[in-house]
């Protein structure tokens, strides 16, 4: 069972991972190309996804500044996490993106798992 040091720790972690996903697709954004992302995307559906990401990581940001953790948003925030990398892993498979993208999402995973452990060994508010 995570501590809620572990916790607080894994969501600065997010905040920092999340501004690194904003930072992929902010060039295509505004209509350039992003070195680290290996597929195209209009630059509506690439703002789309930086801001969900942006939004994402100031709610993980929110949560670690607080003196209690939002059970229900600490869910939310591992479920995100986790379809991330079920998302990777899958059109890893099927073809769609390098196997690489699905490696490059381990770390959400890791964060998944912290954040769904975290949430599961607490009683709802």
């Amino acid at each position: 069972m995570p501590s809620d040091r572990v916790l607080r720790a894994a969501l600065w972690c997010s905040v920092a991972l999340n501004a690194l996903g904003v930072a992929v697709f902010l060039p295509m954004a505004i209509g350039g190309r992003s070195p680290l992302l290996p597929v195209a995307a209009s630059p509506f559906l690439a703002a789309n996804t930086a801001l969900t990401i942006a939004l994402f990581g100031g709610v993980y940001g929110w949560l670690a500044l607080q003196p209690k953790f939002n059970r229900a948003l600490v869910l939310v925030g591992g479920l995100g996490k986790l379809g991330f990398f079920a998302l990777a892993v899958t059109y890893a498979v099927v073809g769609v993106v390098p196997v690489r993208m699905a490696v490059n999402a381990t770390p959400d995973l890791i964060l998944a798992v912290i954040f769904l452990t975290w949430a599961r060994t607490r009683q709802p508010a």
